[in-house]
Formats: C-alpha cells, structure tokens, sequence
C-alpha cells in the first residue's frame, strides 16, 4: 500500500494526475467506437447515395446542412428516398407489371408519373425521356398516333415535327377547336431508335398504358392516325382503305373513327379530302 502524502498539496496533485489519466483513456475509448460506427453506417449505403452526395471516395456519410436537416442514419431504413423507393413505386420491369401499376393508376398524372419510371422494354435504354400525351381530352376527342419521333423525344410531347403542325392544322381550323381541348397519345410512350417500326412485343408491352388511359380520359371518340395505330386499336390488319370512313365500335362502347397519318397526308396530299371525311365524320358522335 503506497504511503499517504504528508503533504496535503503533493496529495491532491497526485489525485488530479490520475484523473487526467482516466478522462484521456476515456476519449481515447470513446473515438475508437465512434470510427467502428461511421464505418457501419458507410457500408449500409449504396454507392449511388454516396456519389450523390459528392463523396464517392469517401466511407463517411456527409453531415447534413443546417438548412437541410436530414435523417439520422438510425432512420434511413424508415424513411422513403429516390434512392431506396418504397416497393409501390417500383419501376415496372414486366408486361404483368406494367398491367398491375397502370390498373392502380388513380389519375391521369399518377399514371404519367408511373410512366415516365417504366423500364419494361428496351427503348427505356435510348430514349431521352418518355412521351406520355397532350391536351387535356375536354371536348371528348383523343388522337392516337403509332409512336413518339425524335422531335417528340427531345420535346416529351407527341405530334410537335411537321406532322404535328399539320394536326393541330386539322383540330383548330378544321374542327374549330383549340389543340389543348382535345387529347393526343401515342401507343407507344417511348421513340425506337432511328424511328423504326414499333416491334409486336413493344406494342403489347406498352399497351396497358393506353388502355389506363383511355379509360380515365373516358373520350366519346379515339381517332387512330394511321394504318398501324388504326390497325392496333381495331385489332386487324386490314388496309387503312377499308378501316377508315365508318364508325367502329369496340367491347367497350368506345367508338373509333380511323384515318390516315398526318405524316402520309404531308407525302400525299391528294388525300387530305378523305381525312376531312373522316374528321366530320368523327365529331358527329361527339
């Protein structure tokens, strides 16, 4: 047993010494698990969160700004991020889950916004951005085209190229309408590259879309553009001469009034008689 100091002060110097001993294996203990848990935390990130956040070479999670508190790492799990999407807004990845998000579609803009995620084909690899329609569908009437072109890409609207013109030609001096009454869509949401054909397996892919659509637009006339637009709402595959000129109506009660492309109509102009035909013969059921 170590003697008591006979001097008070050597005794109180000698207890402060030790103190300070202890406090700094203390800190020293205390910064070993601090690291040990930065470490965990860094690794339940993924890297995608991590170079968003500007720290690709680092294992650190960023401190959140005051400005912008963020969650502590405790509640990443809890909280809903563009990063971690809760498995409703999952993007969908198949035909029977392109079926099951687009029947779950509430509204027009939920289903645009379920579109603009869909990777359930190919073209989600080259296009620029999806091309879900235009106009808000008012005076009953929907237009639908075979699929977007590059200027409909680069836009995110359909029918804006030179075809476009010549539509909105058709709807505000023809019909007597403003392009923003009536709706316009394409069977297919995304461009083909190099504006090929839209493959059978793309149609078939895409077409719960259009189907949500159209049920929610609820328009009293659709008028396909086109031998193949005309041909896939129709479910035939007869010429666009003996589509067009009548009033079909589908399963549903919905009725279709065919006619041709404003692109074929820009090549032959002879044409457009027979497309004005089509048009009046359209709003009559409107």
């Amino acid at each position: 047993m170590a003697c008591p100091h006979e001097n008070p002060r050597d005794e109180l110097r000698a207890l402060s010494a030790a103190l300070a001993g202890r406090v700094r294996r203390a800190r020293r203990g205390g910064r070993r698990r601090a690291g040990t848990g930065a470490a965990a935390v860094a690794a339940d990130e993924s890297p995608g969160e991590i170079a968003d956040a500007g720290q690709a070479q680092s294992t650190l999670p960023q401190k959140p700004s005051h400005s912008e508190p963020g969650p502590t790492p405790a509640m990443d799990s809890a909280v809903p991020s563009s990063a971690n999407p809760a498995p409703s807004s999952a993007a969908p990845t198949t035909l029977e889950a392109v079926r099951s998000q687009a029947a779950a579609c509430q509204d027009l803009d939920i289903l645009r916004a379920a579109v603009a995620t869909c990777r359930a084909c190919g073209l989600c690899e080259t296009r620029t951005q999806t091309v879900f329609a235009d106009g808000d569908g008012s005076a009953g009437i929907l237009f639908i085209g075979e699929a977007p072109g590059a200027n409909e890409d680069e836009q995110g609207v359909p029918f804006v190229g030179r075809a476009g013109k010549l539509l909105t030609d058709i709807i505000t001096k023809g019909m007597g309408l403003e392009r923003e009454r009536v709706a316009i869509a394409n069977i297919l949401k995304c461009r083909p590259p190099e504006n090929r054909d839209p493959s059978t397996q793309e149609k078939r892919t895409c077409t719960p879309w259009l189907d949500r659509q159209i049920e929610l637009l609820a328009p009293r006339v659709v008028i396909p553009l086109g031998k193949h637009a005309s041909g896939h709402i129709l479910g035939s595959d007869a010429a666009m001469g003996a589509m067009r000129g009548r009033i079909h109506e589908l399963e549903n009660g919905v009725r279709v009034v065919p006619t041709y492309h404003p692109a074929y109509l820009l090549r032959s102009p002879g044409q457009k008689k027979a497309c004005w035909e089509d048009i009046k013969l359209a709003m009559s059921v409107v």
